[in-house]
């Protein structure tokens, strides 16, 4: 068992280390542009998750540079 917990926490440093070096990555897609429906067939859209202080600062942050 002491080599799978050995294991289990090298997998957990690694999606650690590669979540990390996500987040530090620069967006690099545009918003897509909004694309009229007819009404009645919108397509549902998930409840958005609740952000992090840093996703809100990060999107002040944004919004203050489209100005």
């Amino acid at each position: 068992f002491l080599f799978q917990d050995e294991l289990e926490a090298e997998l957990e440093e690694l999606e650690g280390a590669e979540l990390e070096e996500e987040l530090l990555q620069p967006a690099t897609t545009a918003p897509a542009a909004s694309v009229h429906v007819p009404a009645g067939r919108q397509p549902t859209r998930p409840v958005p998750a609740k952000s992090t202080p840093e996703e809100d600062e990060l999107a002040a942050l944004q919004a203050e540079m489209a100005l």
